[in-house]
This record gives structure tokens, sequence and C-alpha cells, in this order.
């Protein structure tokens, strides 16, 4: 049998780990937006033990604090990146959230829009039957306004920030509606990633001189469905919604 000199040897096993390099591993991507994770949690697959997993966010309103304050309150996220200019998006034609992509040797080998976790019934049980009170003790009736008609307007105690763009106008249209109308007008504070101190702080920097209701539980966005903000929900005697928008309600209704 002839053996390979050295140098022929060499360069045979340069060319193999070459080759074996150029062959990348599968990569899958998940595109999310957190600020839609916090109010609806994405299903996500099961990871494959041999495709590495990376978590991207598209490089509009967020920032590195944002996304470090979320990781710290959902771990599973760890590793979650800002897609740059939105360079991988722009590459593979991703144009939603959440999304999913498969990735082998820069060519995707699957792609499919992703849904969001079934609300969890236990803790929509635990919490709904717990009692609301506004920040200056009075009782809240989400159910029963005992008035003629009631203005709930939820908003966020971190604004102003670029998740919630207007929000310092909306606020001030609110506060305008809550001086000219005879109907009780209730700010809902969204809970996650703040606590009580800091709607307190919200109403005070913003003057609020209405009744406001730290959501602890997330119990009214989750029992008016809402998922934008500000948002605004006007309630009959009854507790039946009557409008429902991200505008002022026009009164007289």
């Amino acid at each position: 049998m002839k053996l390979l000199n050295p140098i022929t040897l060499l360069l045979n096993l340069a060319i193999l780990m070459l080759s074996l390099c150029a062959t990348a591993a599968p990569t899958e991507y998940i595109f999310i937006n957190i600020w839609d994770e916090y109010a609806q949690l994405t299903a996500l697959p099961k990871p494959h033990p041999k495709i590495e997993r990376q978590f991207i966010h598209p490089d509009i309103n967020i920032d590195k604090p944002s996304v470090d304050q979320f990781i710290a309150q959902f771990p599973a996220y760890n590793g979650l990146k800002i897609d740059k200019l939105n360079q991988l998006a722009i590459r593979y034609g991703v144009r939603q959230t959440p999304y999913r992509l498969v990735v082998e040797d820069g060519k995707v080998q699957q792609r499919e829009v992703l849904g969001t976790m079934p609300a969890d019934a236990h803790v929509a049980t635990s919490t709904e039957g717990k009692a609301l009170h506004t920040l200056s003790g009075q009782q809240f009736d989400p159910a029963r306004p005992e008035t003629g008609l009631r203005v709930l307007f939820f908003s966020d105690s971190l604004c102003p920030f670029q998740h919630i763009p207007d929000c310092t106008q909306r606020i001030t249209q609110n506060n305008r509606l809550a001086a000219t109308i005879d109907h009780p007008v209730v700010t809902v504070i969204k809970p996650f990633y703040v606590d009580q101190a800091q709607a307190k702080a919200y109403q005070e920097r913003f003057k609020v001189n209405h009744e406001v209701v730290f959501d602890s539980h997330n119990q009214l966005f989750s029992r008016f469905e809402v998922t934008e903000l500000p948002y605004w929900l006007v309630q009959d005697s009854q507790g039946k919604v009557i409008y429902r928008a991200n505008q002022v309600p026009p009164f007289p209704l």
C-alpha cells in the first residue's frame, strides 16, 4: 500500500475540514415582538436537539434595556437579539411576528406563522374573583358601574415610551374628557413589568384627577380583551360595553 507523503496528507485534511465547515448546521430563527408576548405568549414548538434556536426581535420599537427586562421575566427567551436594521427579516422575507424559520446553508428549509398559547383557565379562574380597588382605596366592580355610563381608559405607566406612541397626548385627551363629562372615568394601568408604586407615579406625573386602578392580576385587560394601548371602553349601567376603540369616545354616545 502506497503511503501518502506528509504534505499530501495535510492538504487532504485541510480540504476535509473546509468541506465540513462549508456545510453550516441548520439554525432555527423565531421572530417575536416582546410587547405582544407580554399580552399573550407564543406557543413555541419543541426544540430540535440538532438545530440551534435563536430568538429575534424586529428592529422596531425596541432597545436593549427592554429586551433585558423581558428576558428577566421570561427566561425561556434567553439570548433574544435585536435584528439590527432588520437584516434577517429582509433577507428571508419575514413580515410578521410570531414567525419561525429553519435556515440551512443560507436557504430557508421551513417557515411558518406561529400561534399563541391558549389562555390558562386555572389562572383566569383563580384571579377572576379577586377584589379590585382604586389607588385611593375604593372598591372597583368591573361588572356593575352603578351609574349611567362609565369610561375605562387602559394605559401604561411607562408612558412616554417608544412602544406606546402618542400616549402622552392620549392621556391629556382622557384627562380633558374626565373634566368635561358627567360620567365617571377610570384609568386602568397595565401590570406587566411595573408595580403599584409606578402606577401612583403615573397618576401624579400626568395630574390624573379621577380614579386609577392598578390591574395587578391582569383581570381587566383579560376580561375586556384589551390588546393595544392607549384604549377606551364605555360601559352602560349594566356593565355592557357599548363603545370600544383607540380613539376618545365621542360624547354624547
